[in-house]
């Protein structure tokens, strides 16, 4: 494999994999004896800034675990550009000379939290296809209390990270808190069936997965790569897009015999959902889990979501621009606890990487679907129109018609 500018050691864990998808199309004596000339789709400047920002993490994470294990904390990278497809980062490990298992294709961890945008994808989309349920919106109210869910009569009891509960919160608070019961309530709500669906026929992304309620706080197997490819139908406003990493293969005489054509991408998610997604996770960034991403000098507009899973085995940080998609998993490789949550593990570094990578750019913004949302000005805590007596209120977004109608009661004079 040669480029002009690449060197084997500059990205072992990529160069692995279009080593492996090469050998799927070629005859694997052409590719040692050719004089091949392959071009991908790796940015050299990203990928030496994900391997930094990935370094020092992993470093910090190590730091902060050493008075309890001596267990390498490892740690993946994968950064795609939304709309092409184009994988410009990816560090499958801390060290290729000690372990050349690539987590980013091969660790299949519990996504946990990271999964919970996808919960309420589905609530949004059901909105459009079964017109008897009353619509769900980002001001929806549920309540976050202790709560036991059945499913084929087995009983299901999740609790909320170190057992706090909000009471009555907004879809966007839950999300924006990662609350374990009132995202359960959500997927009761739509169905489980109906986000087992989603994952598996919609995005496809990833293996089939059951429909039970533990489903929607993420408790199945993924791999980093698949959760890159789900979390892509997000950041490309609903498009289904393949990662890609071969764009184009010549032989010596400069002929080619491959081209990367850039997919006709296929939507698989409405747009209005998608948007909503999107600004739900931007409340993530600003005012919820990943709030300290701002404190960490971040201030590019984001969407992102913070995964932690049982126990505290995986941490993981999963954000995006309208440019630039990223997702970070932290743990053991023997699924040990790491003991950390992706804030504090996953997010510093994905925020390193991040300001590395977009510094000198300028800002888009996201994509507004502005025949199709619309925004109104609602009360942050009953998600109902803000009326002048409501002292927290918030520009909501909602999918035209689904907006309140109602003034919100709660504050009175006194």
């Amino acid at each position: 494999v040669e480029s002009t500018s690449m060197d084997l050691t500059d990205a072992p864990y990529f160069v692995d994999l279009v080593r492996q998808q090469l050998a799927s199309h070629y005859d694997p004596n052409d590719l040692t004896t050719q004089n091949l000339s392959i071009y991908t789709s790796l940015d050299l400047h990203l990928q030496t800034v994900a391997q930094r920002a990935l370094e020092k993490g992993l470093d910090d994470v190590q730091e902060l675990v050493k008075k309890r294990t001596k267990k390498t904390v490892q740690g993946s990278l994968i950064a795609i550009e939304p709309l092409s497809g184009k994988v410009v980062a990816l560090v499958g490990g801390r060290s290729y000379g000690r372990s050349q298992y690539n987590r980013v294709m091969q660790a299949r961890r519990q996504p946990g939290s990271t999964f919970k945008p996808f919960v309420y994808l589905a609530a949004f989309e059901a909105t459009f296809e079964d017109p008897s349920l009353p619509p769900i919106t980002p001001a929806t109210v549920v309540e976050d209390a202790p709560a036991v869910f059945f499913y084929e009569d087995k009983e299901y009891i999740p609790q909320n990270y170190e057992d706090t509960y909000f009471g009555f919160v907004t879809l966007r608070r839950a999300l924006a808190k990662s609350l374990n019961v009132a995202t359960v309530k959500v997927a009761e709500m739509v169905g489980y069936e109906r986000i087992a669906r989603l994952w598996t026929e919609k995005l496809g992304s990833g293996a089939p997965i059951e429909p039970y309620p533990a489903v929607a706080l993420g408790a199945f197997e993924v791999t980093p790569w698949e959760m890159a490819t789900a979390y892509n139908v997000l950041a490309s406003g609903g498009y289904k897009i393949e990662p890609v990493t071969v764009l184009r293969v010549t032989d010596d005489g400069g002929r080619v015999l491959e081209q990367h054509y850039a997919p006709v991408p296929e939507r698989v998610i409405r747009q209005e959902s998608s948007f909503l997604i999107t600004s739900m996770l931007q409340s993530v960034m600003n005012e919820g889990t990943a709030a300290s991403s701002r404190a960490r000098g971040f201030t590019v507009e984001a969407a992102g979501k913070t995964g932690t899973t049982n126990d505290y085995r995986d941490a993981w940080f999963t954000g995006y621009t309208p440019d630039l998609l990223c997702i970070v998993w932290v743990g053991f490789d023997d699924n040990t606890p790491v003991g950390l949550s992706g804030t504090r593990a996953a997010l510093p570094f994905w925020v390193d990487f991040m300001k590395a990578a977009l510094s000198g750019k300028e800002e888009v913004p996201f994509t507004v679907p502005a025949e199709t949302v619309v925004f109104v000005d609602s009360d942050a805590e009953t998600g109902l129109l803000a009326t002048p007596l409501c002292s927290r209120t918030r520009s909501e977004v909602f999918i035209a018609g689904t907006e309140p109608r109602v003034g919100c009661q709660a504050h009175t004079v006194e």
